[in-house]
């Protein structure tokens, strides 16, 4: 009984990931967050600090990994630099804007905008926003001094290094690399061979910067890559995260950001009013079940620190192998995980829970108000479609 339920699982599995491509993401981001909280609370202890030391390193160590998908290792090694660079910066601005409100919510919105705007560009810009998003949130919560800031952001220069050994030694990418540019076999002997190898080295380099298989001229590729940007969804989510921001405060002037993050998580990807209601219910309802499994958890096994460490790695596991694909399931993993990161700190999980929830159920409000105001409908768009026709 136990192997037919085991083999029926197996199958399920071949059907929904067949390649075992979001096992291994999933897998990725679990291992080095638990490396980097491993190896930052040691230090932190070890130095008679807080263990918040690791928090920015392991959020990074766990949403990172999930974008960095290319093959090629110059490419993924670009990808991890940009995401560093970017999740070091909005965390050290956003500890520098954390005392002054008018800055700190216009950073905020600053943020959402440029997420959206340019989710149409590929994994590496949506997963530099979701970073940035995060780090700024932390930024803001935390508000560490001076000394304190330096000490998490040398705390996080081994970061990097865990993520690159987890994606490139123990869970490697997967193999797929593009063919060699044909300029690097052809030997120079003569003028017209020389001219002819530049040519061929400017084309590739072009074709690498753009990601396109084109020989339009730059400015070109550029300019539609402008107007592919997603405008609409970009003001209008930052219409919602400014109403976000009001809704927030006034439940909470510390963690109003939670507000804003669902304004943007939930205009990521859509395109239309219909679009945007799928996401905000599954939002809700991701929220509500993990909030109740976190303060179960927390009351029944509180005193049981490694069933509450195994509960966070599941969570991390979990949030990395659905959020993509099965939306509410993955923001259930990362509900539960909140919840018993902050329990595990100390801080009451009932109306944590609560505060949860009403902030989650703010954002998602004033977002599906915005669409259905300001984005397009899924019925008009086709029957305009029809009309054309």
């Amino acid at each position: 009984m136990i192997a037919a339920a085991f083999s029926r699982a197996l199958q399920r599995a071949l059907v929904e990931d067949p390649d075992f491509a979001r096992l291994r993401g999933a897998a990725r981001s679990t291992l080095a967050c638990l490396l980097t909280a491993g190896v930052g609370v040691s230090w932190a202890l070890h130095h008679d600090e807080t263990p918040t030391l690791a928090v920015p390193g392991a959020l990074f160590a766990m949403i990172a990994p999930l974008f960095l998908r290319e093959a090629r290792w110059s490419s993924w090694l670009t990808s991890l630099l940009i995401f560093y660079m970017c999740n070091c910066a909005t965390f050290a601005g956003a500890t520098a804007l954390a005392l002054q409100p008018a800055q700190r919510d216009a950073g905020a919105l600053l943020i959402v905008f440029v997420g959206i705007l340019c989710q149409s560009l590929g994994a590496r810009a949506v997963g530099a926003a979701m970073l940035m998003l995060v780090s700024f949130y932390l930024g803001l919560y935390l508000h560490p001094s001076p000394t304190r800031l330096k000490e998490m952001l040398t705390a996080m220069a081994v970061v990097p290094f865990i993520v690159a050994f987890v994606g490139r030694v123990v869970i490697p990418m997967e193999r797929g690399r593009a063919p060699a540019p044909s300029f690097m076999f052809a030997l120079p002997h003569t003028i017209v061979a020389a001219k002819a190898r530049a040519r061929a080295a400017v084309r590739y380099v072009a074709v690498h910067v753009t990601g396109r298989q084109t020989e339009r001229p730059l400015s070109t590729v550029l300019a539609h890559r402008f107007h592919r940007l997603a405008w609409r969804p970009a003001l209008v989510a930052t219409v919602a995260a400014l109403l976000a921001i009001l809704m927030g405060g006034e439940l909470s002037e510390d963690r109003s950001m939670w507000a804003v993050i669902s304004t943007f998580v939930v205009f990521l990807g859509t395109t239309s009013y219909q679009g945007t209601r799928a996401r905000v219910i599954k939002r809700i309802a991701g929220t509500l079940s993990g909030a109740a499994a976190s303060v179960l958890l927390i009351t029944v096994c509180g005193h049981q620190a490694w069933i509450l460490v195994a509960a966070m790695a599941l969570s991390v596991f979990g949030w990395a192998y659905y959020i993509l694909h099965a939306y509410a399931r993955g923001v259930f993993f990362i509900t539960m995980l909140v919840g018993l990161v902050y329990g595990q700190l100390g801080v009451a999980i009932v109306p944590l829970a609560e505060l949860r929830i009403e902030e989650v159920c703010a954002g998602c409000l004033v977002s599906l108000a915005a669409a259905l105001l300001l984005m397009p409908s899924t019925t008009a768009r086709a029957g305009a479609v029809l009309a054309r026709e």
